[in-house]
């Protein structure tokens, strides 16, 4: 049996988890690690494989390379959580797949209204910054950005962005693996946000397969090999008014990984290079629909109409094979647990 770490304990763990133990492998979580009750590792060092699930310890050990073996094993650090760099890198290539409109906080004079304040990395120094707010005039914006200084945050982690989500629009994903050095391995599916966790900036808590309409996944193909990239990924994309700009690059396992759990487990055995040529056969257009588990159970107890509107539609009316993650089982199991003191 092999091992393998990962450093949240989370639905994407959660769903690591299971996908390891179908190939023989033990996933852990580092000592301290709050949130579902995983496998605590004692010995980080002797792992076989490292899991990321999030930017912030995938950078440290790019900075120090350390024990076991991760993807994308070389990545340049400027453009893994950085949001300003990665719309740059976009720009860089006039025929190639755009980003949105962006501006720095010194030129906010040549910014268009409404616009997003948003964070240039998704962490800073172990805390993890806010998504952003949408500023719908030059008030608004000096308004948040004294919030700013007033809750200690840096000026210098946030630009300005094109906002575009008052407009009819579908936020779509193509999430998968890419292998620049061998791209009959390349996997993906492309998703659409059909309900968030709140307004404005946010994620997705379900989403459902969609047949690749605008071209999306030849678009990340192109940057992913612009990048020399190698590994698992997730590609946001925000269409709106006959455009898909680029929103931004999650370079790692993303939390709806799940999805490629349950068509055969692809994703994993290509990170760890166990994958058969029938691994490799086109997945086929299928009906799927990822929902978060817990905000299903909460939003169902309740009685959150939005939430039962939602998973009605998809799985009743539409008929999109419903992949929890965790499973509706598992929570209530966890809550009795907890409830009448048992260890987990």
């Amino acid at each position: 049996m092999g091992t393998a770490l990962t450093h949240s304990a989370w639905i994407n763990a959660w769903t690591l988890q299971r996908a390891c133990a179908d190939l023989n492998i033990l996933l852990h979580v580092p000592a301290g690690t709050r949130g579902f009750p995983l496998p605590v590792s004692r010995d980080p060092a002797g792992v076989d494989w490292i899991f990321f699930t999030e930017e912030a310890s995938l950078r440290q050990v790019l900075d120090s390379p350390g024990p076991g073996r991760f993807l994308p094993e070389r990545f340049n650090p400027d453009l893994l959580d950085d949001k300003w760099a990665f719309a740059n890198f976009l720009a860089e290539q006039a025929d190639g797949p755009a980003g949105l409109a962006q501006w720095s906080l010194e030129s906010s004079d040549k910014a268009r209204y409404p616009l997003l304040l948003k964070a240039r990395h998704s962490w800073r120094g172990g805390s993890k910054l806010p998504r952003g707010w949408v500023c719908r005039d030059k008030a608004d914006l000096q308004a948040r950005l004294c919030q700013l200084d007033a809750d200690g945050l840096a000026r210098a982690d946030f630009f300005l962005q094109e906002w575009l989500g008052d407009q009819k629009h579908s936020l779509l994903s193509v999430g998968g693996f890419f292998d620049v050095q061998d791209e009959s391995r390349n996997l993906a599916l492309v998703t659409e946000r059909v309900a968030s966790y709140g307004e404005g900036p946010s994620s997705s808590a379900m989403l459902v397969t969609v047949e690749d309409a605008h071209g999306l996944i030849p678009a990340t193909y192109q940057v992913l090999r612009r990048m020399r990239f190698r590994g698992p990924f997730e590609l946001e994309f925000l269409h709106v008014d006959g455009r898909s700009p680029i929103v931004e690059l999650n370079p790692r396992f993303w939390m709806q990984h799940g999805l490629f759990w349950v068509l055969g487990n692809g994703l994993v055995k290509r990170y760890l290079g166990q994958e058969t040529a029938e691994d490799r056969l086109p997945l086929g257009f299928q009906k799927l629909v990822w929902i978060d588990g817990p905000w299903l159970l909460k939003g169902m107890l309740h009685m959150d109409l939005r939430v039962w509107s939602c998973f009605f539609r998809c799985v009743v009316k539409h008929r999109h094979r419903p992949v929890i993650c965790p499973t509706p089982a598992y929570l209530i199991a966890l809550q009795i647990k907890r409830l009448f003191g048992c260890s987990t």
